[in-house]
């Protein structure tokens, strides 16, 4: 059995719910676009459908929960709605850079649409940009959001419930030579 294409072929099976359904509709058509052989196609259509299903459920989870660590505060605020959120904004495998790259989706699909509370966008945001900053030796970002979200994290992080107004608000983050992460809010 090619390995690279196999490898291929159970990734996308395990990560994309429409693929999982076209492939146990017709296995041997879906293996043959991955370029694998009878043979081939006829041992992974004896692959267990709710074994499948269940590993993929496991996967989504732990994408889940990478994501509500990456941002806290925003699965603090959006509660049970924050997998639904992100799940809508991670359709199919991960991308380079998972845990990053799934909060990144799950912030600009917030800050597209209008959810409730209205601010959540620019909280998400505001968490990404800790994340990212932190993880570069170098780097000087200047974010604008809608609202106060520095005052917005900083109750949800006490356990308020913020009730905040729109109001303009700008957050500057500087970390030079590796050095520690400096954040300020203009």
């Amino acid at each position: 059995m090619p390995l690279k294409e196999t490898q291929a072929l159970l990734a996308l099976l395990y990560t994309d719910a429409r693929f999982r359904e076209a492939f146990f509709r017709t296995p041997q058509d879906c293996a043959r676009q991955f370029g694998l052989g009878e043979a081939e196609a006829e041992t992974l259509a004896r692959i267990d459908p709710a074994a499948v299903a269940r590993f993929a459920d496991c996967l989504k989870g732990k994408r889940a929960l990478d994501a509500r660590k990456t941002l806290p505060l925003t699965h603090r605020a959006l509660g049970a709605r924050f997998d639904d959120e992100l799940f809508a904004a991670i359709a199919g495998a991960p991308a380079p850079g998972r845990h990053l790259a799934d909060a990144a989706a799950l912030a600009r699909r917030l800050a597209r649409r209008s959810a409730e509370p209205d601010w959540i966008g620019d909280l998400a945001r505001f968490e990404l940009a800790f994340v990212a900053a932190a993880a570069r030796r170098n780097c000087v970002w200047l974010r604008l959001f809608r609202y106060p979200v520095a005052e917005i994290a900083t109750g949800l992080a006490r356990g308020e419930a913020p009730g905040a107004h729109r109001r303009p608000s700008v957050g500057l983050w500087l970390r030079l030579f590796g050095s520690r992460l400096f954040y300020a809010r203009l």
